[in-house]
């Protein structure tokens, strides 16, 4: 079983919030960083006993259209995964109804789905 990040995080709140979760995961943790560019996502493919945490922020109630995009290319193959939506200033809305329908899409096996809260990176 291998632990996985799939994260997002282009001003580093997600990401923070996703290192917290993870630290009671597991040492061993191989990462997703859906923010570089010039990635091809299509290449990740997982097995169906890893266990992924997909963590995206929530911008304006919705999933970033590029990260959406992104993620959109990698294949879950049965993976369980969890998902973590981010947000600060408001509410997230639609966003991990988004997600989930975007990681069963890509073969994941949605276990379980949380929200946090971190300052946001405009307004402080």
């Amino acid at each position: 079983m291998k632990y996985i990040q799939v994260v997002f995080s282009p001003t580093g709140g997600t990401q923070k919030v996703a290192d917290i979760i993870l630290s009671e995961w597991s040492k061993n943790i191989e990462s997703i960083d859906l923010s570089k560019p010039n990635t091809d996502f299509s290449r990740y493919s997982f097995c169906p006993d890893d266990c992924a945490l997909i963590a995206l922020p929530s911008y304006g109630g919705r999933v970033p259209s590029l990260a959406a995009e992104r993620l959109s290319q990698v294949r879950g193959n049965g993976a369980r995964c969890v998902l973590l939506c981010v947000y600060g200033n408001r509410a997230y809305e639609d966003t991990l109804v988004e997600m989930e329908d975007i990681a069963k899409a890509c073969g994941f096996i949605v276990i379980a789905a949380l929200s946090a809260v971190a300052e946001h990176s405009i307004m402080r």
